[in-house]
């Protein structure tokens, strides 16, 4: 029989492999590929890691009430060892904490790790979360200027969402951006952009109904029909849909058989290869890729600290 801890650890290591898997549709099926060699997580392999220097206080609005022992003894190692996020000589706790030249990004992380720290991720998962979404610093251009947009067009935050229209991962994600918008009604800005991959036989041709529509000034509302019968994109229903959205049926055969409407979606196709995209939905916050859990409470908390700075 195996011992109670390496059963307790199997389990916990698949847990993780879900926490970290973000649903997405591949740009290319993956290959099958053999499982690695099974690895110990690291925060077992420290659990006995003594404390000795570590500042063991978090700053006031840092709450690890609800993580037990054993994950505050994780918390407060990460925070330690952690450099600042400003740049500082100094660890992230330290950082946070400092009264003169404080880094409130410093603080966001040490809130972040918090919450990763409950969530299980190890010492070294979480370090590789924080080097995505607070030390990258490759933001990108990302060509908007034909881009439909929804939202306050002098809003502090733009998102930009590269989406395919038949991949189920993007349809699911359309109401998270809803509701952010509504949030954020002065504050935030969507912008879409198409990226229909090869396996999805339906959705350059959906990509490029759905510009036809915007030449109409109905993007959205067409957009809205396109994800409610994501299933059945047929030319026969995507006309449909166009007839139910209010369109001129006319207007909208000539402009989708255009080649300014083909080529518009080819733009946003060689945009989205030329930023490396390998999955859809990809969402960049300001020019970084989100590189959070697509639901609504990530995305919010990302969007809030954009703000606040």
């Amino acid at each position: 029989m195996r011992p109670a801890k390496l059963l307790w650890s199997a389990v916990r290591a698949s847990a993780l492999v879900a926490l970290l898997s973000t649903p997405a549709c591949a740009k290319t099926p993956p290959e099958a590929q053999s499982a690695p060699a099974a690895s110990a997580p690291s925060t077992v392999a420290q659990e006995g890691a003594g404390a000795a220097g570590q500042d063991l206080t978090p700053p006031p609005g840092i709450d690890v009430s609800k993580l037990d022992d054993f994950q505050r003894k994780v918390f407060f190692r990460i925070v330690n060892n952690e450099p600042s996020i400003c740049g500082q000589a100094q660890s992230l706790i330290a950082s946070a904490k400092a009264t003169t030249g404080g880094c409130r990004r410093s603080f966001n992380a040490m809130r972040y790790v918090g919450k990763l720290v409950e969530q299980g991720f190890t010492d070294s998962e979480v370090s590789e979360a924080i080097g995505k979404r607070y030390r990258g610093t490759d933001v990108k251009t990302i060509d908007v200027s034909q881009a439909p947009m929804k939202g306050s067009p002098s809003a502090r935050v733009t998102l930009v969402e590269f989406a395919d229209y038949e991949c189920p991962h993007c349809k699911r994600l359309q109401p998270v951006m809803r509701q952010i918008v509504d949030e954020f009604p002065n504050d935030v800005k969507v912008y879409f952009k198409n990226y229909p991959l090869p396996q999805h036989t339906n959705a350059r041709l959906a990509a490029e109904a759905a510009v036809a529509a915007d030449k109409q000034g109905k993007f959205w509302v067409y957009q809205d029909k396109i994800w409610d019968h994501q299933d059945e994109l047929s030319p026969a229903e995507i006309e449909k849909l166009a007839k139910e959205a209010g369109l001129d049926v006319g207007r909208f055969r000539a402009d989708l058989a255009s080649d300014a409407v083909k080529a518009r979606v080819q733009k946003d196709r060689d945009e989205g290869e030329k930023l490396g995209l390998q999955a859809t939905p990809t969402v960049y916050i300001d020019g970084r890729e989100y590189t959070d859990p697509k639901d609504t409470e990530s995305l919010r908390e990302w969007i809030k600290e954009e703000l606040s700075h």
